[in-house]
């Protein structure tokens, strides 16, 4: 169950173009982890977070390990699964879920003598039995710190990163119907493109990846580059390359993500290029996290950056649960501490021109048992989701507000909706 009272820890901050997020503190995980691989999965109606390898509390070499745990988000509880099945631990790998399989891949392994190998492996765990199957084909060129992202629920893109003594241009396309690898449109062969530490992810038929680290004078350096990538969907291996400058895009070891299905965003990150115990390579300092939402603006092509009240790094990926909704969890916090916290985000928008007010709807009280009830909204349809995008609820708003006794415990979404079936605003509430 959600934890409330004093374990359930809120805060809310405005965007400065009218969206705005909740942060929800959650069960902890078993233990600190920090860049690890995390996948989101829904099994039988319910909906899972994974966690594979990565790096504990020691930031040391010894503390990589490929250890798995597993969120269960109705429940609000963590469990151990089984570890990767071969290799040694690593950090840096990527994981996407296709048709119930998620698709560990890459990541690199350290050694005493602080040498570093890339890693070719794909291992494939299937969420409906929670066994892992036989490894799938190796990725074509080892590569770790890459950005990974799901194209139309069939294909997934490893695209540029880093291969055992440089970043490489390389595309790859895996096909786990086929279990087949196949090579894309390499990004272009140049620094603008080729880097590690990025991330990124595909909305509709376009990859969007920005920030990360180059190699610039035989040292790592930000880029300050927001990059697209354009996929024929005829011949999804054909990709049209273009990128734009922007000092909002730098951000190393983001966590990339969705909004609204339509919107790329990257969460915390940081704005210099450090090594896996969170030490800036240019300068031998620790470094500390970047506390802002990057969000690309569809309609102007700007990269849009708010401020956030959550201070993470070293997430690389996180768990889109649902269009509005992700769950962040380990990761390094302030002092390069590494975390076994869990964050729900709730991301929801409102334009107030529509709503003809100065101020955006409040929804009260959080958490609620029996009834939510909404201020400053006029005569308007609601529909309630659960955490799987489901609808539960749905109807006409009135004073006496919205009755949720019928729901199970956990944590909803809310729209409300003009009578052109526009959405004036998202938001969420817990009931408990």
């Amino acid at each position: 169950m959600i934890r409330l009272a004093l374990s359930l820890s809120i805060g809310i901050v405005f965007f400065l173009n009218l969206t705005a997020q909740t942060i929800s503190q959650l069960a902890d995980m078993p233990e600190p982890v920090t860049n690890q691989a995390v996948a989101y999965a829904e099994v039988d109606g319910s909906g899972y977070v994974y966690s594979f390898s990565g790096l504990d509390e020691t930031k040391l070499y010894s503390g990589i390990h490929k250890k798995a745990f597993k969120y269960d988000i109705q429940n609000n509880s963590w469990e151990q699964i089984a570890s990767l099945p071969t290799g040694n631990g690593r950090i840096a790998a990527g994981a996407s879920t296709i048709d119930g399989k998620i698709y560990i891949i890459g990541g690199y392994e350290v050694f005493e003598d602080d040498s570093e190998v890339s890693v070719d492996l794909v291992h494939v765990y299937d969420t409906k039995t929670d066994t892992y199957l036989p490894d799938a084909t190796p990725i074509p060129v080892p590569i770790d710190d890459h950005v990974q992202a799901v194209w139309r629920d069939s294909l997934i893109y490893v695209v540029t990163g880093w291969s055992n003594t440089t970043n490489v241009p390389d595309v790859q396309i895996f096909n786990p119907t086929l279990n087949e690898w196949l090579m894309g449109t390499p990004v272009p062969n140049n620094n603008t493109y080729k880097v590690f530490g990025s991330s990124g992810s595909i909305v509709g038929d376009t990859i969007y990846y920005a920030g990360g680290a180059k190699i610039s004078g035989g040292a790592f350096g930000f880029s300050n580059v927001l990059r697209k990538g354009v996929i024929n969907p005829k011949d999804p291996t054909q990709i049209t390359w273009t990128h734009k400058t922007s000092f909002d895009a730098v951000g190393y070891r983001m966590g990339a993500a969705v909004w609204n299905e339509t919107v790329p965003i990257w969460i915390g990150g940081s704005k210099d290029a450090y090594n896996y115990d969170g030490i800036s390579y240019s300068n031998g300092v620790g470094v500390e996290p970047y506390e802002r939402i990057l969000e690309f603006e569809p309609n102007t092509e700007n990269l849009i950056e708010t401020d956030v009240d959550l201070q993470i790094m070293d997430i690389r990926e996180v768990a889109q649960v649902g269009p509005n909704q992700i769950i962040i969890c380990g990761g390094m916090g302030t002092g390069q501490q590494v975390s076994q916290a869990t964050y729900s985000l709730d991301i929801s928008y409102v334009n107030t021109d529509d709503l003809g007010m100065d101020s955006r709807p409040t929804i009260y009280p959080i958490p609620a048992s029996e009834r939510i009830f909404i201020e400053l909204v006029p005569d308007c349809t609601y529909e309630v989701y659960d955490n799987l995008g489901h609808v539960v609820l749905h109807g006409i708003y009135q004073e006496s507000g919205i009755a949720i006794s019928s729901l199970n415990k956990g944590v909803y979404s809310i729209a409300l909706i003009q009578d052109e079936g526009q959405i004036i605003q998202t938001n969420f509430f817990i009931r408990y």
